[in-house]
């Protein structure tokens, strides 16, 4: 299993909002997804984490269970039967608080899936453009 952002560069502007998806590849019998995500406080504002289509596509329902800080974000969704496949599991929304840039970061990931919980590690972080 892997994962990476999409997209990897995002420019939004000051006080509008943009998303950045946390894409998984290769996954079978996904059951959970637990994430926690850093960012710049000063650059960006978390809206909202919600979970993405590889988890919501079948119309199974989905447990959320969310924490927004400033400068971090934790998730945690689950479900009862496992999705397969490759495909965003998480989309994070966040709007512009003023010009800059900042790098979004996951500082967990943890998939659970029918046979147990594994650790993935991203390859890289997105960058988030602010400006007018």
């Amino acid at each position: 299993m892997s994962a990476v952002f999409s997209p990897i560069d995002v420019r939004i502007p000051v006080g509008g909002t943009g998303t950045v998806g946390l894409v998984v590849m290769g996954v079978q019998d996904l059951r959970g997804v637990d994430l926690s995500i850093t960012y710049d406080p000063a650059v960006l504002e978390a809206q909202d984490v919600s979970p993405g289509p590889l988890l919501t596509l079948d119309g199974a329902p989905v447990g959320v269970n969310r924490g927004l800080e400033s400068g971090r974000l934790r998730a945690r969704f689950t479900r009862t039967t496992g999705s397969a496949g490759s495909g965003v599991v998480a989309t994070v929304t966040f709007r512009g608080a003023r010009s800059g840039a900042a790098t979004v970061s996951v500082e967990s990931l943890t998939l659970t899936t029918g046979t147990g919980s594994t650790a993935v590690a991203l390859a890289g972080a997105s960058r988030v453009t602010v400006g007018p």
